[in-house]
């Protein structure tokens, strides 16, 4: 029998449930509504209606299909425009997506082929730069996340536009400032989405005005970038990202298609725009979850230690680890599974809409209802994860000791939004963590506690500011890295206990 709209709280006139979402981060609200109204409920927050999706059979379900690939139409899509992967939908999304994930491939973006090493050697170099920065600071106490965030986002900065930052480097301080402030005032207009008529409130103004002049200067930095591309092209050297858009807006020209290359969008924003999202998402998801496997080793010493022991065992004390190392680390794998379970740092995924009036699971959703997954909800649920409170990497380990991961582990999303840059954020993390354990034994300065493991609501969940010791660990005295681009002392520094 057809039902209508999912049951679940309505709230007030105009505002709808939207006063009751207070006091609490959102994710842990929608997961107690979920447990009172089920797997699949709505609500109205002011002017749009919202279904939520806390069962992992029907989030694949709906993500699967084309009805559930639109994003929806708020504020904060009017003020992007459209423009970029993760704000457009239709056949310019499905064009882009196809795009990206083939060039992102070409440059080494996949499990096995040519390309994969050169991708893990650029990743290496900024490892090995990292760890030296590391071992530099000889054990004091240590704020990771601006050293964390210089060499991921050098990662995804050679990829896109062939660029390496130094640390404490002024230019790129400003532009972490840029998006570090452009995320605050987004968030601060998120109300907006829901209510539209606030935008004529003042303060709206006046944000609104803060982020027109920050995307403007995000904008100017991203297009000096790409003019010293296009002052240097040679379509026979594609050299990352923005020269094969370079390319692809030059065949389109050549071939009269210039008009409709992005559907009538401007290149030169579209490319700003893009740039923007891949650096966003490339860097903050990885640096955010990388913070939260150093809380939860502080928290479990005795974890921590079993991982040293199998990297000592495969990897030996005269290299770091190596990808092709994986399936020979089982544990290490499973631990690095069990942060990306626990922190759930997504919690709410990527919001879809709906593109026409469609049936799920036996209700109807009209067109451009928007639709959450849970999946903080589906990681913590205690039907499906035993203690799930508990940080246990046994639980991704079969009785054989394989690596097996349930259908309800969703940390990148499912369907076909998911996540486009998986395959560099598990090659990332897989080299980052294991050559960090490898390297440094993690301590908390004396006479701190250790680092709440609650998380703090926002764009991603982050953990609250910690410091710790990184105290260095022997080495063999042949000890070498993978890659070339690593200063030679680093080796004596890492090396020297």
């Amino acid at each position: 029998m057809l039902k209508h709209l999912p049951p679940g709280p309505w709230g007030l006139p105009v505002l709808g449930y939207l006063p009751f979402v207070k006091g609490e981060a959102p994710h842990i609200h929608f997961k107690d509504l979920a447990k009172k109204y089920g797997t699949m409920f709505s609500t109205r927050l002011g002017n749009q209606l919202i279904v939520f999706l806390s069962d992992h059979k029907i989030i694949r379900e709906a993500f699967r299909r084309e009805e559930f690939t639109g994003r929806p139409h708020t504020e904060f899509i009017n003020i992007l425009g459209g423009y970029g992967i993760i704000n457009s939908d239709g056949r310019l999304w499905k064009d882009q997506r196809r795009f990206l994930h083939e060039r992102l491939r070409q440059f080494g973006m996949k499990y096995i082929g040519a390309g994969k090493e050169h991708m893990e050697c650029r990743i290496m170099g900024e490892v090995e730069t990292c760890l030296k920065h590391l071992a530099n600071q000889k054990g004091s106490p240590t704020d990771l996340n601006p050293i964390l965030s210089m060499s991921i986002s050098n990662v995804i900065c050679a990829i896109m536009m062939s660029v390496r930052f130094q640390h404490d480097d002024s230019r790129f301080n400003k532009f972490m400032d840029l998006i570090e402030e452009g995320f605050k005032l987004f968030g601060s207009l998120e109300a907006i989405n829901f209510i539209p008529a606030m935008r004529y409130m003042p303060w709206f103004q006046a944000t609104r005005k803060k982020l027109a002049q920050n995307r403007l200067e995000m904008s100017e930095f991203f297009q000096e970038t790409v003019d010293n591309h296009r002052a240097t092209f040679d379509p026979s050297n594609i050299r990352d990202l923005i020269d094969t858009y370079l390319a692809e807006i030059q065949n389109a020209k050549e071939e009269g298609r210039g008009e409709t290359l992005f559907e009538g969008k401007r290149s030169r924003r579209w490319m700003q725009q893009i740039i923007g999202d891949l650096f966003s998402a490339g860097m903050e998801t990885v640096k955010t979850t990388l913070q939260w496997a150093v809380v939860f080793m502080l928290h479990n010493p005795e974890i921590a230690k079993a991982v040293q022991e199998e990297l000592d065992e495969v990897v030996g004390r005269s290299r770091l680890p190596k990808l092709e190392d994986i399936p020979y680390l089982p544990y290490t794998e499973s631990t690095l599974l069990e942060v990306l379970r626990r922190s759930s740092i997504v919690p709410l995924g990527t919001t879809h809409a709906a593109t026409r009036d469609v049936l799920l699971n036996g209700f109807k959703i009209p067109k451009n209802t928007q639709i959450v997954p849970l999946l903080h909800a589906i990681h913590m649920d205690p039907n499906l994860w035993d203690e799930p409170e508990k940080f246990k990497p046994s639980r991704f380990l079969s009785a054989e000791g394989k690596v097996t991961k349930p259908e309800f582990f969703l940390p990148f999303g499912v369907g076909r939004r998911m996540c486009l840059g998986d395959v560099l954020a598990r090659m990332e993390l897989f080299l980052f963590f294991s050559s960090l354990i490898h390297v440094f034994n993690f301590q908390l300065p004396e006479g701190q506690p250790l680092p709440s493991t609650k998380g703090n609501a926002g764009i991603t969940v982050t953990p609250d500011s910690y410091k710790v010791c990184l105290i260095q660990r022997p080495l063999d005295a042949e000890f070498e890295f993978l890659c070339n681009s690593a200063d030679s002392s680093l080796m004596r520094n890492v090396g020297s206990h």
